[in-house]
This record gives structure tokens, C-alpha cells and sequence, in this order.
């Protein structure tokens, strides 16, 4: 995923709008998933993350100018909410823990190209999955289960 918000990253208050737009983009496409009322909730909270948060967000995703590894962290991060049980209390929470991450990509190279092949790898079989749930009419961890026992069979 291309990240719309490194686009429009030279304004914090666009930050917060694009995040906005993102959270709805996700809860409106993974409205059917067990964690769904959480990608609601963040994106009924997304404008309320404080000004200095969203200008900290802002300066950091300015300084790693990569959209394609922001983006694929923010998907990952929301399908894990969507899918996975991940806690994310509201936007702003999700926005810190985004901060944190991004702040360690900076601090720790190794550790950003870690995570950038990681997420790459993670958002692709995220996509994948839930392709092939859209597909089949059932959750992403259904299909999986049924590959595994076709491997392991």
C-alpha cells in the first residue's frame, strides 16, 4: 500500500485527514471482520489526535520519505487490529504506537530494513488472504487452515 499520507505530510492537520480518510477506507473494506467496530472507532477519532502528535507524525514521515514501508506499516498494523485482536483504544493511541515505530526506523537502520521486508512480505499475504476469503466466503484464517492441510496432507 502506498501511503496517502506521505503525500500530504508537509501539514500536520492534513496528516490527521488523511489517517482519517485511511481508517474509513479500511473499516469500510474489512466492515465484516471481527475487529471491525475498532477500525470504526479510529476513524470517529482520527481527528482528534493532538496537534503536536500529528506534527511529530508529520516530521517523521517527511524524514524516512518512503510511502510504500508507511503505508504497508499502517496496513499491517490495521489488519492486525481488523483480524488479529491488536488493541488500539482509539487514534490517537494508534497514531503514538505509529510514532514509536516510525521513530525506530530513524534511530535503528537495521531495524527499518528489517521491518520494511518484513511488512512488504506481511501486507502481500494480508492482501493474498483476504483476496482469497472475498473469494471463498470465508475468513482469512479458514483459508489457511485449509492450505496448511493441503501442504501437510
Amino acid at each position: 500500500m502506498r501511503c496517502r499520507l506521505a503525500r500530504n505530510a508537509s501539514n500536520s492537520s492534513a496528516v490527521c485527514e488523511e489517517l482519517a480518510q485511511i481508517f474509513g477506507l479500511f473499516a469500510e473494506r474489512l466492515r465484516d471482520a471481527p475487529g471491525a467496530r475498532v477500525l470504526v472507532r479510529l476513524a470517529q477519532t482520527a481527528k482528534r489526535i493532538p496537534e503536536p502528535l500529528a506534527a511529530r507524525l508529520t516530521a517523521l514521515v517527511i524524514q524516512i520519505d518512503d510511502p510504500q514501508f508507511i503505508g504497508n506499516d499502517i496496513a499491517c498494523s490495521l489488519f492486525d487490529a481488523s483480524h488479529c485482536s491488536a488493541k488500539c483504544a482509539n487514534a490517537t493511541a494508534f497514531a503514538s504506537a505509529l510514532e514509536k515505530r516510525l521513530q525506530r526506523y530513524i534511530d535503528n537502520p537495521v531495524a527499518a530494513n528489517n521491518a520494511r521486508s518484513d511488512l512488504q512480505e506481511r501486507a502481500a499475504w494480508w492482501r493474498m488472504a483476504l483476496s482469497k476469503a472475498g473469494e471463498l466466503s470465508r475468513w482469512p484464517a479458514l483459508v489457511l487452515t485449509n492450505n496448511m492441510d493441503n501442504h501437510n496432507g
